[in-house]
């Protein structure tokens, strides 16, 4: 093995102690001398590849990000799918990753509310996926360039709403199958691809605030009839 491969592998094997270590014991628990012990990497050759803690959490929460992308995009379909079909396949790589590997469930949903920087790399990677989401809906689907800025506020509000849902779930608050999990949730994310779609030809619009409220009363006033 050669310098740079063994200074290659030495990161690796930091980057996996803490990802152990996090998902766990807790990021309490991950601290340098940990990491070193669980890594069989002396401090002298962690300094060299990071120069803090919080720079090794970085580290951590990119390879998870990068994970996560190159599972998701191989599992989408071929182009000319429909929304949800194009949303199922993706959602149930992430849903069975999580559930193969309960430490990532714990680093995503637990431990990345213990500490500010946590939270910050936790909305970062949710950023990431939601750009990752609109790249992938742009060329799969035949979205219009006005439509863009509506597109990106749909996988921005699907992407948070599915962590949300993810988290409950894992949590047992939310009775569902996986299967059922991921039908619904694929269901949920197609109506916004479809939502985007209908930019393209103005079949959306954004109704006013006092249309939606009289839409809403009279289909209220019409169930009572």
């Amino acid at each position: 093995m050669s310098a740079e491969q063994r200074h290659q592998h030495r990161r690796t094997r930091l980057i996996d102690a803490a990802i152990e270590l996090i998902g766990t014991r807790g990021v309490a628990a991950t601290t340098v001398t940990a990491v070193c012990a669980e890594s069989r990497v002396t401090s002298r050759y962690f300094y060299q590849h990071f120069s803090d803690r919080d720079a090794l959490l970085r580290a951590v929460y990119q390879q998870l990000y990068a994970t996560f992308q190159d599972v998701i995009v191989q599992a989408i379909p071929d182009a000319g799918a429909p929304p949800d079909v194009l949303a199922y396949a993706p959602i149930r790589a992430l849903v069975n990753m999580i559930e193969d590997d309960p430490r990532l469930a714990r680093i995503l949903f637990v431990e990345s509310a213990t500490e500010p920087l946590l939270r910050e790399l936790r909305s970062q990677l949710m950023a990431g996926f939601a750009d990752l989401v609109l790249r992938e809906a742009r060329l799969h689907l035949d979205i219009a360039d006005s439509a863009v800025g509506v597109a990106h506020l749909a996988s921005t509000l699907g992407v948070g709403g599915l962590f949300e849902v993810l988290r409950r779930w894992l949590d047992g608050e939310l009775d569902f199958s996986t299967d059922e999990l991921v039908q619904h949730c694929a269901g949920f994310l197609g109506s916004l691809g479809t939502y985007v779609l209908l930019q393209n030809i103005g079949e959306a619009p954004v109704p006013e605030s006092g249309a939606s409220a009289n839409a809403l009363s009279a289909r209220g006033h019409a169930r009572r009839c």
